[in-house]
């Protein structure tokens, strides 16, 4: 497939949005996603790049985050001097970027996305049109102008914002009454995209299927991000299907559609790389050897994937703690964010404050990309807040919501961190204090006294120094840890009383059903003998067919 260039002009985005809809604005990292996924369409998105003005980010909080996690290339530009406030200095700067792509560093991207719809990128289109190259705009109705849309010499197609994001309450859709292309006759593909929605009504926010955008990210697939994202859709398929384990083939069509080889290639990588790395568990089960059939599971004891989803669960935990019947949307970094990353941590990967803030910021953005957050945008005095909720019914939320969670991932995440000698079942009850008290609130000493109660731990003193000693073996310690088939009490009869590993000693009669009594024949109701087949066994070897061949021979006698 050919390589596609992504510029995007965010200060014209940004503003848009803010004239050109009316309501809460949704997330920067929703419309950075959609935008993303239009350019993914056509080939791997190998140069992303973002321009935006520093005043512009002053009133986005989310803005820095959200193109960390999305791989763009940030690119601020000064907007003030001496005071004064300078405009297209945006677009200056992208033409330069653009151009310096086009003739020197990457001349062999044949497909142009153009995110703006300023008329001073009329020479920029020409001069990439005139390589023979691909251009595409992406823009607003209304801030598209009339020389892009009307002269399909400067560019090859254009993609409305209205289109792309329309959970955004735009003013009006579709074409404008005086546009120069309202009257020329357009492909059926092209008018089922610009056909508007119906009059007065918003599309509801719904949770869609899981997805990993066809993209080739800029993190390699060894890196902790893309482990640690790869971790967070192990824990969501199999938490949403109640199993302890998932067929390769199964978790890959499962997250991305069979269309995208791109995705699933990359996918691919990232769990190759995750089995390499002791992140991921993979195991053949009977006698299957093809590779789609291994069986994975992410692997707890992991550093990477216990302080992952340690800290997703304080950050579910967190928001689902603060907000209320009263307060159903919090401010996302100042509730959520700001609170967590003060505490600090015993160890783990990540060392220091920014890099846990990092880290947090991280899981927040893909908790919102598989749905378990749900995010918008509001104004409050001059700047653009990110208010955040839990979408219910979501297998993460419910997941985090175990009752144990928070308890069983904190004793998880420290016995990860703790040297060999170290006992891996104690945990410093100051240490309850620091990591879960901004997570359970005034909670936090009930919440750990149920839990003394119903003998998930207990408390222990070592060396001196108070603390609390879990079970692992006890049944919700084990249902957070991996055997999933156990949340809410869904499972199944027969595994229900049994510990993992000894369905396979219980005798024949208390695993087996006669069928006697459901035929009329006689010879039915006797098992047949199982013969062995291999190297020993098969037709005309010792245990292949014996029996069959001395009836043969009487029958001939």
């Amino acid at each position: 497939m050919p390589d596609v260039a992504l510029l995007i002009d965010w200060e014209n985005v940004y503003y848009t949005l803010r004239q050109h809809t009316t309501g809460p604005l949704p997330s920067t990292l929703s419309i950075l996603q959609a935008i993303l996924q239009k350019a993914a369409e056509f080939g791997p998105v190998r140069v992303k790049l973002a321009i935006f003005g520093q005043e512009v980010a002053a009133q986005d909080e989310t803005l820095l985050m959200a193109l960390e996690f999305t791989g763009m290339e940030p690119i601020a530009v000064a907007q003030r001097m001496s005071g004064r406030l300078l405009k297209g200095r945006s677009d200056a700067v992208l033409i330069t970027r653009a151009l310096k792509l086009l003739y020197k560093e990457r001349q062999d991207i044949d497909y142009w996305f153009i995110v703006s719809g300023d008329r001073d990128l009329n020479a920029l289109c020409k001069a990439i049109k005139d390589e023979d190259k691909h251009v595409y705009l992406i823009a607003g109705d209304k801030s598209l102008a009339n020389e892009l849309r009307d002269s399909p010499y400067l560019r090859d197609d254009v993609f409305l914002l209205e289109d792309l994001i329309p959970q955004a309450r735009w003013t009006r859709t579709a074409l404008r009454a005086d546009d120069t292309q309202v009257d020329k006759p357009q492909p059926p593909a092209e008018l089922a995209r610009r056909t508007p929605q119906r009059p007065g009504r918003v599309p509801a926010r719904v949770r869609t299927e899981p997805h990993v955008p066809a993209v080739v990210p800029t993190a390699s697939p060894e890196s902790d991000k893309e482990q640690r994202r790869l971790a967070v859709l192990l824990l969501d398929q199999l938490v949403a299907l109640h199993a302890r384990a998932m067929p390769r083939g199964d978790f890959v069509t499962s997250v991305v559609p069979l269309s995208q080889k791109e995705a699933s290639s990359v996918l691919e990588q990232r769990i190759d790389a995750g089995i390499d790395q002791g992140t991921v568990l993979a195991k053949l089960e009977g006698r299957a050897r093809a590779k789609a059939k291994q069986m994975l599971a992410p692997n707890m004891s992991s550093a990477l994937v216990a302080e992952t989803i340690f800290h997703l669960v304080r950050v579910l935990r967190r928001i689902d703690t603060v907000t209320s019947k009263d307060t159903r949307r919090i401010p996302a970094v100042e509730a959520v964010l700001d609170p967590l990353s003060r505490a600090d941590q015993p160890g783990g990967l990540t060392r220091g404050r920014s890099q846990r803030r990092l880290l947090l910021e991280t899981l927040f953005n893909i908790a919102e990309e598989r749905g378990a957050i749900q995010t918008e945008q509001v104004e409050r005095e001059g700047r653009q807040i990110t208010m955040c909720w839990l979408a219910e019914g979501h297998p993460l939320v419910v997941y985090a919501r175990q009752p144990a969670a928070s308890i069983v991932h904190l004793f998880n995440f420290v016995a990860s961190t703790r040297a060999k000698g170290e006992r891996i079942d104690w945990v410093n009850q100051a240490l309850f204090a620091e990591l879960l008290s901004r997570v359970e609130g005034d909670a936090l000493e009930s919440t750990m006294r149920r839990a003394v109660e119903r003998g998930v731990m207990r408390p222990e003193e070592h060396g001196k120094k108070a603390g609390f000693v879990i079970d692992q073996t006890h049944q919700e310690v084990r249902t957070v840890l991996g055997e999933f088939d156990r949340l809410n009490g869904e499972v199944r009869p027969a595994m229900a009383a049994l510990p993992a590993g000894e369905l396979e000693a219980l005798p024949a009669p208390t695993i087996t059903t006669p069928v006697v009594a459901a035929s009329s024949d006689p010879a039915a109701g006797v098992p047949r003998k199982r013969t062995r087949r291999g190297r020993r066994g098969g037709r005309g070897r010792r245990g292949g067919q014996g029996p069959k061949k001395a009836a043969t021979g009487d029958a001939a006698d």
